[in-house]
C-alpha cells in the first residue's frame, strides 16, 4: 500500500510548514510506524526546526465521485451537538457544499435521512470524532453557511 509520512515542522518564528515524503511499502502498520520514528530521529540531528506532527497519510480504496454541476468549495455548512461526557459542552462539523435539495428556504438543514447518517458517523462510539478524543451525544441544528 503506497504511504506517504506527513510532517509538519515550524521555525522559530512561528511558522509552519509541511513536508510529505513517500514511504516504501511495509507489511505492518508497525513497521511504518518505526520507520517514520527512525526518520524523525534523524531529521532532528539535521534540522534546526521544530517537529509539530508526523502523520501516516494512508490512501484509501474508496470510489470517487465527481462533481455536481455548481459545486462551490466556498460553500460550506455546519452541524453542531452536544458533546459525549462533555457537560453542555458544544462542538461543530462542517462539510463542503451541502445538496441544494437537503437546504430548507431558511436555510437550515434538517437532520433526517441522508444528513443523519453522515453524522451518525461522528455520534458517540462511531468511528470517527469531531475534535481530537470527542464525539457527539445530540445533534442539536445543521445549516447553511454564510
Amino acid at each position: 500500500m503506497p504511504t506517504k509520512l506527513s510532517l509538519s515542522l515550524v521555525d522559530s518564528k512561528g511558522r509552519f510548514t509541511k513536508k510529505v515524503i513517500p514511504m516504501e511499502t511495509q507489511s505492518l502498520l508497525a513497521d511504518y510506524i518505526a520507520a517514520a520514528d527512525a526518520l524523525v530521529a534523524a531529521l532532528e540531528d539535521v534540522t534546526d526546526m521544530g517537529l509539530v506532527s508526523a502523520d501516516l497519510l494512508i490512501p484509501v480504496p474508496a470510489a470517487a465521485f465527481a462533481a455536481t454541476a455548481g459545486a462551490n468549495k466556498d460553500v460550506g455548512a455546519t452541524a453542531s451537538g452536544l458533546v459525549y461526557d462533555g457537560e453542555g459542552q458544544k462542538a461543530s462539523i462542517k462539510w463542503p457544499h451541502p445538496k441544494a435539495a437537503l437546504v430548507d428556504a431558511d436555510a437550515s438543514i434538517p437532520i433526517t435521512g441522508v444528513v443523519a447518517a453522515y453524522l451518525a458517523l461522528f455520534e458517540h462510539s462511531a468511528d470517527f470524532d469531531v475534535a481530537r478524543d470527542k464525539q457527539i451525544d445530540t445533534w442539536l441544528k445543521a445549516t447553511l453557511d454564510g
